[in-house]
């Protein structure tokens, strides 16, 4: 039997998958860990105890490229995307049931747990998911909660990509040497790349040498100017964080 060219893209709608929103997965509350759990009924109330979760993702460049002229007279164009996509599919396929957003917010839900569980997210020593399918070049795009039974879908799990690559030119390619092979998140580390990226002259400014240096699934890489939007809005987060 042939592989399915993305084992990810899970709900069998062109409306997501057409408009970017190609990783999919559907997740039952009461089977979630409990911390996730416990996050989504501090958000929802009691009644989020039971329904599912229905989290979206981009892979590779299609949402970016799908987006309308109108969404960059939005504050946040990405995410007021994703969500008003979303909305359309719920209200098409699960008329009249209740649903709350959950991501993109404030409100604290581990999303790279649920990626975990998606089968989306494997560690990277860039401290980014890096997916078998796409690479480093895929994104959490929408969370929502829905009451009533989830969809079924599959959580397919693969070999690690990091795990293959004896090399692993990223961490190289890193100037400010904030890379390892062993993936530890650490407090040091994350200084050291952030110290780096506020350099007047950096090159890490609006872009990611170690991420562009990755050999897995290079086909899906962004686009230059996709990249340069993401990379300056995390700049300017950070310039604000230090301020």
């Amino acid at each position: 039997m042939k592989q399915r060219e993305n084992p990810f893209d899970q709900l069998n709608s062109p409306l997501l998958t057409d408009r970017g929103l190609n990783l999919q997965a559907a997740f039952s509350v009461a089977a979630l860990p409990a911390e996730i759990s416990r996050q989504v009924v501090e958000i929802v109330g009691e009644m989020g105890k039971a329904g599912w979760l229905l989290l979206l993702g981009n892979g590779g460049s299609r949402f970016w490229d799908q987006l309308p002229e109108r969404a960059w007279d939005q504050a946040q164009p990405l995410d007021q995307q994703a969500v008003e996509i979303t909305e359309q599919y719920l209200q098409s396929e699960y008329p009249g049931r209740q649903y709350k957003v959950l991501y993109p917010s404030d409100a604290p839900v581990g999303l790279q747990q649920l990626g975990k569980l998606a089968g989306w997210h494997y560690d990277s020593p860039l401290k980014l998911g890096i997916n078998p399918v796409f690479g480093l070049w895929y994104a959490y795009r929408a969370l929502f909660w829905v009451e009533g039974e989830p969809p079924v879908t599959e959580c397919p799990q693969m070999e690690s990509p990091c795990g293959r690559c004896r090399e692993k030119p990223c961490i190289a390619a890193c100037p400010a040497n904030a890379l390892s092979a062993d993936f530890p998140e650490t407090h040091k580390q994350l200084e050291a790349c952030i110290d780096y990226r506020l350099l007047r002259e950096s090159p890490c400014q609006s872009n990611c040498l170690a991420r562009m240096r990755c050999p897995v699934q290079k086909e899906q890489r962004y686009s230059q100017q996709q990249l340069n939007y993401h990379y300056r809005q995390s700049y300017q987060t950070i310039v604000r964080w230090r301020s």
